[in-house]
């Protein structure tokens, strides 16, 4: 007896497919690259801001050395040679108004004043930047200055200044366009003046107001009456920079 069920015909076996090797490296080498593109980004950000606050430093250290030379050129004058001392405060100026003073003051120089036999020499004991936009290139700065005066028979007199300059940098040196005094000269052991044991000696920082605090410009006197031996005075002040970018 025949049986009507056939046998099913064979099925093809299956070849298992051979691994990918390869995939588990591309992983890795994506998660490398991941990890290696934020490195990139993390410290590319940190070399920016180190760059930026060397710059800002670097500006800044520029402005102040250049501060402090220009206090000691507006503040040295000799007598015997009013030219060349105002020829020098005005390689440290910039703007109409400074340099409009000085050059009328070196007209106005008397025969008297160039044969006063006075002459001033200048040291700046400390000196501050207290207003910095590196962007606009000007800055603020306070310097205190040691004046030694010198003259006939033996005159001599030290006095300390206190001067607010607001700077601008022009072709990589940083000039004043406006100056202002704060506060008087105090003495600085007056070796001329008699000694009074009785009589009360000036405080050390009178006439030296806080340094973050405004003074009102005091207007520039008629050049026909400017003693040798004052420090140039300028106009109202400069309105301080609101987008100052940096402190001090």
């Amino acid at each position: 007896m025949t049986s009507n069920t056939e046998a099913a015909p064979p099925q093809p076996k299956k070849t298992p497919r051979p691994k990918n090797k390869s995939r588990p490296v591309l992983v890795a080498l994506s998660i490398v690259a991941v990890v290696a593109l934020a490195a990139c980004v993390w410290f590319g950000i940190g070399w920016k801001n180190a760059w930026d606050e060397k710059a800002i430093a670097d500006t800044r250290d520029s402005a102040l050395n250049d501060a402090r030379q220009a206090a000691i050129n507006l503040s040295t004058v000799d007598s015997a040679d009013m030219d060349g001392s105002l020829d020098l405060m005005l390689t440290s100026v910039t703007g109409d108004q400074m340099t409009s003073y000085l050059e009328e003051t070196k007209k106005a120089v008397t025969d008297e004043q160039r044969n006063s036999g006075r002459k001033i020499t200048a040291e700046v004991l400390d000196a501050t930047i207290t207003e910095l936009n590196v962007d606009d290139r000007t800055a603020t700065a306070i310097a205190i200055v040691a004046n030694n005066t010198s003259g006939p028979d033996g005159f001599t007199e030290r006095t300390r200044s206190v001067m607010r300059m607001y700077l601008e940098d022009v072709d990589g040196t940083w000039k004043v366009n406006n100056l202002l005094p704060v506060g008087d000269r105090v003495p600085l052991n007056p070796v001329d003046a008699p000694t009074d044991p009785g009589a009360q000696q000036p405080a050390p920082n009178a006439g030296a107001p806080d340094s973050g605090s405004p003074e009102t410009g005091t207007p520039a006197p008629d050049a026909g009456t400017t003693d040798p031996s004052a420090t140039p005075p300028s106009g109202e002040p400069a309105p301080a920079d609101s987008g100052a970018s940096e402190g001090p």
